[in-house]
């Protein structure tokens, strides 16, 4: 995800939780709250992987675009569901994730970073296999892939450590700037496009209070809007609850979450085209074969991320 990065001499934060941009980034600074141990972004099947593939599934060749080989889309600017450690390696709860989800269908895995807003066109046009991405699940994005929930998060909004904006409530934004990344729910939120309308956005509830909208910035990555609003351009930062909760813990002091502001709770889901059917019925068993034998739990437990955990691929 190349993107123009607002740099700024003296913020030691950020290059905590900056990671590279998703195409043809240079290597960048590894989460600090990662693992010690991370996957590569290609693994190939462990023993126990094939013990357990000989219960589930089998991907037919013909819906893979490689052979052997479970190539995933994904936003790795997302940290701690994806981001890119200092070697350029895909790491994160959803790498992990995926990399298990390869493993018990007997698969190597390859991640292909790629810009969220355009993620799914990259899907349907034969660049990877699945994405998994933090894609809260919408009508939108169902009428374009079939999805299976694998994850919750509400949304949360960032501020400075402080919050000198004094923000307790969504009316405090009306008429200030608050940045987002481009093509996620948060930007349709405020926005109110995608499942959102007029009369559902967060703009709704400033024309209610007879204020004026809220200015929406978006990003073509996440942590491009988490500088802005360490350069004081913006008031907030609006994004998923865990990629919230990890800005905060690695922030080194410099930010704040509002928890009383989070909202719209809901399912994260792993997109597959709709063309492949045993595919996502494949990952769709390894994933419930993960939780019910507690792998999920744990490797979310491993990113501290499982308040989000999901008791079934039905979703929570």
């Amino acid at each position: 995800m190349t993107s123009s990065r607002f740099r700024i001499a003296g913020l030691l934060a950020a290059a905590a939780i900056v990671v590279g941009a998703c195409s043809g980034a240079a290597a960048t600074a590894s989460p600090t709250a990662a693992p010690t141990t991370a996957p590569a972004a290609t693994t190939a099947p462990t023993s126990a992987s094939a013990q357990s593939a000989a219960a589930l599934p089998t991907v037919p060749a013909t819906e893979l675009i490689k052979a052997g080989t479970l190539t995933v889309c994904s936003d790795t600017s997302y940290p701690p569901q994806e981001s890119l450690d200092k070697n350029n390696k895909a790491v994160g709860s959803d790498i992990d994730l995926a990399t298990e989800i390869a493993k018990r269908l007997g698969l190597q895995v390859s991640v292909s970073s790629t810009v969220f807003d355009t993620i799914i066109p990259a899907l349907t046009g034969g660049s990877c296999d699945i994405i998994i991405s933090a894609q809260t699940i919408t009508d939108a994005r169902k009428q374009a892939v079939d999805m299976i929930p694998y994850f919750a998060a509400g949304q949360s909004f960032v501020v400075l450590k402080g919050n000198p904006s004094g923000i307790a409530a969504v009316t405090d934004l009306c008429g200030k700037t608050v940045a987002a990344e481009k093509g996620t729910v948060e930007a349709d939120h405020i926005a109110g496009t995608g499942d959102y309308t007029a009369d559902t956005s967060l703009d709704a509830q400033c024309k209610t209070a007879g204020k004026p909208d809220i200015t929406l910035q978006v990003f073509a990555a996440d942590t491009d809007a988490l500088l802005a609003l360490q350069a004081g351009t913006v008031v907030a930062h609006f994004t998923d609850e865990p990629v919230a909760g990890y800005e905060v813990v690695n922030g080194n002091g410099a930010f704040e979450m509002l928890p009383s502001l989070t909202v719209e709770r809901g399912d994260e889901g792993i997109s597959v085209t709709k063309n492949h059917p045993e595919l996502r019925d494949a990952v769709k068993a390894a994933l419930q074969q993960m939780i019910d034998d507690g792998t999920y739990k744990t490797i979310l437990t491993t990113w501290g991320v499982q308040s989000g955990a999901v008791t079934s691929t039905s979703g929570s």
